[in-house]
């Protein structure tokens, strides 16, 4: 009986005629780090759904490959799950002509070396032998135009651009704009990625990557202050850490090759734009020319102070250089730029975040000293910096964590982030102010975008506490700043929170804002930062109890105290959830529920005056993860529950702010969140029995 791929978006690449056999995925390359990971990912997502795997190299070591995917995965998936993922793949060391007849190919990700002949001569193989099959290149930087004009189909031909760890790492940039693949082409493998799971980011066909000009330009002007100022590569590290959450020369030390692939990059920056800003200082030949040579590195090194200033400054003249050129030539929008550095780059935010918190007159000043102070060539046409100024209507500022639109009079609030930042809630601000303030609307929905947030929200950024820690008065200043955005969205028209995948921590306290919820089948929620040693500031100690009826007081307040997930369901059950409907119905449903509030249906009741609960100590002294909680942060948090809902709300959430900032001067936040920050289980002083 002949196998059928029921997945519609899976079976119009592998499967697209039902009387025919599922075609291939062929991975060409799979000894390398490239293909490797993307083998393993790939035959994983789609062996499932009865795809063949091939996995093609020229090298004997392609015979070990299922070995080393079982060893891979074999912290994650049982034996026999590993079992049908390599069973899956069929070995074949050699060339195309040596892949078995019977196997006809569906799709292709090449991963072979960057050598233009030996890519051009593959492709004409593949369209010999499989004239329709879709043809996707890993190359580091070639164009679509460089790697597939004047071959058969091309249309079906593109690149798909990954990033590291390969195995894990579901973001992909994909060159749209002025490819050669056609539109009806992108569409099918952008549904296909969506289906496996995948975010796929549209960027133009120039060369080198976006996210790319921003991580090996980084490396080269870290190479660059190493030179110049005699730093180590962990000083140099050290203020990019403070600065910007990464750490250049320890990422390059880790990734074999890392520093041939950046320089390679800037290389083809210059086809573009002939200037210094990409030289290659002679510092760096030594690491390019040796893919396994490691720059000298003692983790825990201080940048001198005499010396931090000028390396931030460098660091973000560098960065927002290459961000204004993006932005001017168009090469990928704002939101997907801020998204890829942090996302797939692991900045804190993004250069245009960044940018958008100094404003852009300052920003420009950096930009401007220094490529005056390094005296860039062209500096004009390879660093164009009014395109950071919003008047200059390059790019829509204020709109990098956050969309809105308006459907038949309900507006939308589409959140591009999942952890709330000062820039992030700065510009919900502003896209509520707007739609609130917008005669045409009637209701609003606050909901992920989709794309660059499929989850409604997992919290604060820890990073926003650190500077805060043991300091009352700043933290207590943070959570009324963040409040004062909070405290609006049941202000005025009605408000619905469409609720996706987790939601946690600050995320709910966002959603707790709102008049109502609706969510998808499945939704995780949480207050977990019993975890983290700080109390809920957001309204998380009372605000639950106050949408929901009375005898769910005792569960609520357990919850609240272990830290423990709770599904939504369970909370539709006490009225905190208004309605549950499937994934794929929740963005309808969600606007047909605020139509509803907004001709007049009522709002889920919320409890303004003061009730009673009596909070029970003496629930699981550990989280789900089976860490120990704080005895004296349980105390605090508890009685601080017993408190605001023991007030009419206005008080309450004075007493649950300063409550707050009093657990962020204490010692378990700072163990906490130093613990969590380095993806660790915090140890407290005082752990519960």
């Amino acid at each position: 009986m002949l196998q059928q791929i029921r997945d519609q978006a899976i079976r119009a690449i592998f499967q697209p005629d039902p009387e025919a056999p599922p075609r291939a995925l062929l991975v060409a390359g799979a000894c390398g780090n490239v293909g490797f990971g993307k083998l393993g990912q790939l035959a994983r997502l789609l062996g499932r759904h009865g795809v063949p795997v091939i996995a093609l190299d020229l090298a004997p070591a392609v015979q070990e490959v299922k070995s080393r995917l079982a060893e891979a995965f074999g912290r994650r998936f049982s034996a026999p799950e590993i079992a049908e993922i390599t069973d899956a793949i069929t070995i074949v060391q050699g060339t195309l002509a040596d892949v078995p007849e019977a196997l006809q190919i569906g799709f292709v990700f090449e991963a072979i070396p960057e050598r233009l002949d030996l890519k051009r001569a593959f492709y004409s193989a593949l369209r010999t032998r499989d004239p329709e099959a879709f043809i996707f290149s890993a190359t580091s930087g070639l164009t679509s135009h460089k790697l597939f004009d004047g071959l058969a189909g091309a249309e079906r031909c593109g690149v798909l651009h990954p990033f590291f760890p390969h195995l894990t790492n579901k973001l992909w940039e994909m060159p749209i704009h002025g490819a050669v693949t056609g539109k009806d082409e992108v569409k099918a493998i952008r549904r296909l990625f969506d289906r496996l799971g995948m975010t796929l980011v549209p960027v133009a066909d120039v060369p080198s990557f976006a996210a790319d000009r921003l991580f090996c330009g980084m490396m080269l002007e870290a190479v660059r202050i190493h030179a110049d100022l005699g730093l180590t590569p962990a000083q140099v590290d050290d203020v990019c850490k403070q600065v910007l959450g990464t750490s250049p020369f320890y990422v390059h030390n880790l990734i074999r090759g890392a520093n041939g692939l950046s320089a390679h990059c800037m290389e083809l920056m210059v086809e573009e734009v002939d200037s210094t800003l990409y030289a290659i200082p002679e510092a760096w030949r030594p690491y390019i020319a040796d893919p396994g040579k490691q720059w000298p590195y003692e983790r825990g090194q201080r940048c001198p102070p005499e010396h931090f200033a000028a390396v931030r400054e460098r660091m973000l003249g560098m960065l927002f250089a290459l961000t204004a050129y993006m932005l001017e030539h168009k090469i990928v929008a704002l939101d997907a730029l801020n998204y890829l550095a942090e996302k797939a780059l692991a900045f804190r935010e993004g250069p245009p975040a960044l940018i958008e918190a100094l404003g852009a007159e300052e920003a420009i000043a950096i930009t401007r000293r220094f490529l005056e102070g390094q005296a860039i060539t062209r500096a004009d046409e390879v660093a164009p910096v009014a395109a950071l100024d919003p008047a200059a209507g390059k790019a829509p500022w204020g709109q990098i964590y956050v969309g809105t639109s308006v459907h038949d009079g309900v507006g939308l609030i589409s959140l591009k982030r999942t952890t709330l930042s000062d820039t992030f809630l700065a510009e919900i601000d502003a896209a509520y102010t707007a739609l609130d303030g917008d005669p045409a609307v009637k209701a609003i929905v606050i909901a992920p975008d989709g794309l660059f947030s499929r989850e409604f929200g997992h919290g604060a950024d820890l990073n926003a506490f650190v500077p805060v820690l043991g300091d009352r008065a700043a933290a207590l200043a943070l959570i009324q700043r963040w409040k004062q955005t909070l405290g609006k969205l049941r202000g005025g028209k009605p408000t619905v929170a469409a609720l996706v995948g987790r939601v946690l921590g600050g995320g709910l306290e966002l959603a707790t804002s709102c008049h109502a919820r609706i969510a998808a089948e499945g939704t995780i929620l949480g207050q977990p930062e019993t975890t983290v040693g700080v109390l809920p500031g957001l309204g998380g100690c009372h605000q639950i109890h106050r949408f929901s009826a009375e005898d769910a007081f005792g569960r609520i307040s357990e919850l609240l105290l272990t830290g423990h997930a709770f599904k939504a369901e369970e909370a539709a059950g006490w009225g905190f959830v208004s309605k549950i409907v499937g994934v794929r119905e929740l963005p309808q449903a969600s606007f047909a529920f605020a139509a509803e509030l907004a001709s007049g249906a009522p709002l889920p009741a919320f409890r303004e005056a003061a009730a009673e609960v009596a909070v029970d100590r003496g629930v699981d002294p550990r989280n789900e993860q089976g860490v120990p909680l704080d005895a004296d942060l349980r105390e605090l948090l508890a009685a601080t529950i017993e408190a605001c809902v023991g007030k009419p709300w206005a008080e309450a959430s004075a007493i649950e702010e300063a409550k707050a900032a009093e657990s962020l001067a204490m010692s378990t936040s700072k163990i906490g969140v130093a613990a969590m920050l380095r993806g660790k289980a915090p140890a407290f002083q005082k752990p519960l029995a």
